[in-house]
């Protein structure tokens, strides 16, 4: 949380006293604008304000601050474009506070704009080289970027500073990073058309051979949302299974990782194909949500990812079988509602089976009442609205209803 006081204006020797005693009260009113959490209102006034007396420092940190604020209410509204632009401003107005970059790149990185984030943080640590917040996020920004030695650089300098808390997440993310650049730093890179193919270099046909069984699942994935990546060329890591697990570190049900690399665990290609391309599918899909709204909840992300790994019209028999085996049967149906955040971190088989299945069953529900068009306006409609309201405004349906109907059709599934 960046602390940056709202300061009132000295009486200005160079200006008429009346310009003073209008700027003094424009501040005034923004401070009182703040202070009731209507942050648009403070803009506007020191915008006026700062017009009337431009060179004064104290209401350009002072604009910084409420644009800051303003950003924060857009963030927390999923306007990220419009957080964005407040935070650059934010910057702009007052760039000795680094808290404002620290936002501003993390923001970026987190929306997938990884240049524009690079380019924030690298500025921050030059000019603020004890900022361990930015060092850090700039080792995951260069992460991201496939970057790994550098990344490994800056967690590095992360490490060296006197914030234990930052300490601690720079610790493990270096860990991570060492892990991944121990196993791939060796692997062969095949690049085509669409693809950056990294794996073991045992043969010289590895690259061509997946090359083929991923474009295809490429365009199945494409062609059924209606929809291509905006980055042309995506990075696909295939391990052995025990290095998947090293790498990634997740439990061994798990059969793919998105982290904006698809990493893969591969046994054997030929044998493996179908198993291959649809854990691809499922992958390359989040890859597609990512960049459209970069927070998209689990719900959809993971069902709309189930949907084009499984296929149509499976998910709501599969999730009441799977409930017919359990004690309480279908009536211990959990509330979409009380899904975790996250189902990475699920430690519980069984906990995570009935959480993937009960998303996978739920978009295959929506996706053939509303078809795939719905549920990516859906997807679209997440990037500036929470969960009901975007629904509302893809399928002209109330949340709480269609759960209620969804609910009814598990319960009645034959």
């Amino acid at each position: 949380m960046i602390r940056v006081a709202l300061t009132l204006l000295a009486v200005l020797a160079f200006a008429a006293a009346p310009a003073v005693d209008e700027v003094n009260d424009l501040n005034d009113r923004a401070r009182k604008a703040l202070d009731e959490g209507k942050p648009a209102e403070a803009v506007l006034l020191l915008q006026k304000a700062l017009k009337l007396s431009p060179d004064e420092p104290v209401l350009s940190r002072n604009l910084a601050w409420a644009y800051y604020q303003r950003g924060q209410g857009w963030a927390a509204d999923f306007r990220f474009d419009e957080a964005i632009g407040d935070y650059r401003q934010a910057v702009k107005l007052n760039a000795e506070e680094i808290g404002y970059r620290v936002n501003l790149g993390q923001l970026l990185m987190r929306n997938y704009r990884l240049d524009e984030a690079e380019d924030v943080l690298a500025a921050a640590v030059k000019d603020a080289p004890t900022s361990w917040d930015c060092w850090l996020l700039l080792g995951d920004t260069l992460g991201l970027q496939d970057r790994l030695p550098e990344a490994l650089a800056a967690y590095d300098k992360a490490l060296g500073g006197d914030d234990a808390q930052v300490a601690a997440i720079a610790r493990t993310s270096k860990e991570r990073t060492e892990r991944q650049y121990a196993v791939e730093k060796n692997y062969r890179t095949d690049l085509t058309t669409f693809f950056t193919i990294r794996g073991p270099n045992t043969s010289a046909a590895f690259g061509s051979k997946l090359a083929g069984v991923l474009e295809r699942a490429r365009t199945e994935v494409c062609s059924a949302l209606a929809v291509s990546p905006e980055h042309r060329n995506t990075i696909v890591v295939l391990y052995p299974p025990e290095e998947f697990r090293a790498v990634t570190g997740t439990h061994e049900w798990v059969g793919g990782l998105f982290d904006r690399k698809i990493r893969l665990p591969i046994a054997d290609v030929e044998r493996d194909r179908l198993q291959i391309e649809a854990a691809f599918r499922h992958e390359f899909t989040h890859l597609i949500v990512s960049e459209i709204t970069p927070g998209c909840p689990t719900l959809v992300n993971e069902g709309l990812a189930q949907v084009m790994e499984f296929g149509r019209g499976n998910g709501m028999k599969r999730l009441a079988d799977y409930l017919d085996a359990r004690p309480g049967g279908r009536a211990g149906l959990q509330a979409i509602g009380d899904l975790p955040a996250s189902f990475v971190d699920i430690a519980d088989r069984d906990t995570v089976a009935l959480a993937y299945l009960l998303s996978y069953a739920f978009m295959d529900h929506v996706i053939s009442l509303y078809g795939a068009g719905a549920a990516m306006a859906w997807v679209r409609e997440l990037a500036s609205k929470p969960l009901p309201e975007a629904y509302k405004a893809a399928t002209g349906r109330t949340f709480e209803s269609e759960e209620a109907r969804f609910r009814e059709l598990v319960r009645t599934q034959r």
